[in-house]
This record gives structure tokens, C-alpha cells and sequence, in this order.
């Protein structure tokens, strides 16, 4: 019982922090809200509207703290509610602020490591079908603010885009030494 419904729990706080997150991601990257797949993730996550009453939105509109906030809260929520349903409650609110702070970095690395793959993919699936739709739109959008830093620091060879192999080698290097803080962590449980 405690197994079935920790999966249930799971995936339940990690299709709310997904949305959040996209929505974050939306707003922070200027696309377009007139975009089909904007204007649903904004529907879908207008609970964030509500928190938006109570932290402002800065850096010109861009980063919504309310969001930040709100994934922040729902990764708490997770992370205590797995332990809970595993039977293995926290030893103290310290641990859980540093083990959410950490699941929370090692989760941005993959949904950014996914954004990459995919707007290298969808790049190819562009170019050979020579069509777009409002979701390969949004993907590559999302993706161009963790490959733009790249592209400057790389000298410019033509159509060969090196930028995305020097992001994902970046979050792998990340990635490495946030799982080794985590082993760490949890070897002080």
C-alpha cells in the first residue's frame, strides 16, 4: 500500500512541478504568449496568478518569483510526502531543505538536458520537412537561453553548431557534482 500510493503521490507532484516549471520557463524566455501550447500551460497553472498577488514578477516581467516559490513549496511537499509514504519520515526541516534544494538542481539539469535533445532533434526535423508547429516552436525557444552563453564563447564554424555538445558537457560536469553532494547528504542520514 505505502509503495502504490507513493508512485501515485510521485507522479501527481511531478506533473504539478513540471507545469509550474514550464510556466516559469515560458515567461523567463519571452515566448510568445499568443503561442497555443503558452496559452495552455497559463491555463492550466493559474494557481500561480494567485501567489502572484504576494511576490512580484522582476527583471522587467521576466522571473516570476511567485512560480519560484511555488515549486519550491511543491518540491518540499514531494520530497517530504515520498519520505512519509516509504516510511522514512525527515530527521530534521534542515535535511529536507538541502535534500529538496539538491533534487531540485538535479532536476533542472535533466529537463534542460531533455530541452536540448530536443530542439537538436526537432532542429533536423525542421529542416527536412521544412514546416513548424507551435511545439517544435516552443522547444527550440526554451532551449536557445541555455545555448545562447555557448554560442558566444564558441567560435562561429557555419552551419556546424558545437554549442549544444558544450551545453550538455557543461550539465554532465553539474550533474556529477550535484550527485556527489547528494551522496553525500544522504550518506549523513
Amino acid at each position: 500500500m505505502g509503495a502504490t500510493s507513493a508512485l501515485f503521490f510521485s507522479a501527481f507532484m511531478n506533473a504539478a512541478i513540471l507545469l509550474v516549471f514550464f510556466r516559469f520557463l515560458m515567461q523567463l524566455a519571452v515566448i510568445s504568449p499568443y503561442n497555443p501550447v503558452v496559452l495552455a500551460t497559463m491555463k492550466s497553472t493559474k494557481f500561480v496568478d494567485i501567489f502572484s498577488r504576494i511576490f512580484p514578477t522582476i527583471g522587467k516581467g521576466r522571473v516570476n518569483l511567485a512560480a519560484i516559490v511555488l515549486l519550491v513549496v511543491l518540491c518540499l511537499l514531494k520530497n517530504f510526502g515520498e519520505m512519509y509514504l516509504n516510511g522514512n519520515p525527515p530527521n530534521s526541516a534542515l535535511f529536507l531543505l538541502m535534500y529538496t534544494f539538491v533534487t531540485m538542481i538535479q532536476a533542472l539539469i535533466t529537463i534542460c538536458r531533455y530541452l536540448i535533445f530536443g530542439s537538436i532533434i526537432l532542429s533536423w526535423v525542421t529542416m527536412l520537412t521544412q514546416s513548424r508547429s507551435p511545439y517544435i516552436e516552443v522547444i527550440q525557444e526554451l532551449a536557445e537561453p541555455l545555448l545562447a552563453p555557448f554560442r558566444r564563447l564558441l567560435p562561429n564554424m557555419g552551419m556546424i553548431d558545437l554549442s549544444p555538445i558544450v551545453a550538455l558537457l557543461a550539465l554532465f560536469v553539474v550533474e556529477t557534482i550535484m550527485s556527489e553532494v547528494a551522496k553525500a547528504l544522504l550518506s549523513g542520514l
